[in-house]
């Protein structure tokens, strides 16, 4: 058996249900070694659809943390590239660092 890359990036805290979910499913995987610039790396059986994959992951977790499914990390980049103005680029940045901010106020509060 043969293994293929696939990259998923989400927003923050998606990488314990997708494991979860594919682990329930019995889907065949290895899970990668960390995860670099919010993507995670997933080695899935060369024979198996993305589509097969991504059920398994489910579609409710799929739209919960917006995935992104990418072949490789430079078709990841390029996919980001050239997307938003200078203004838009930091208007992101404040809204992630918002998300950041909240989501460790409620594991603080948990």
């Amino acid at each position: 058996m043969s293994w293929t890359t696939v990259y998923v990036k989400g927003n923050i805290g998606f990488e314990a249900e997708v494991s979860r979910h594919l682990e329930k499913s019995g889907f065949s995987f290895l899970p990668g070694s960390g995860s670099e610039n919010e993507f995670s790396l997933f080695w899935i059986n060369d024979r198996a659809q993305l589509r097969e994959f991504k059920k398994a992951i489910t579609a409710k977790t799929i739209f919960k943390y917006r995935l992104r499914f990418y072949p490789d990390m430079a078709a990841a980049q390029d996919s980001n590239a050239g997307d938003f103005t200078a203004s838009e680029e930091a208007l992101v940045k404040e809204m992630r660092d918002w998300q950041k901010a909240y989501n460790q106020e409620l594991r603080n509060s948990a």
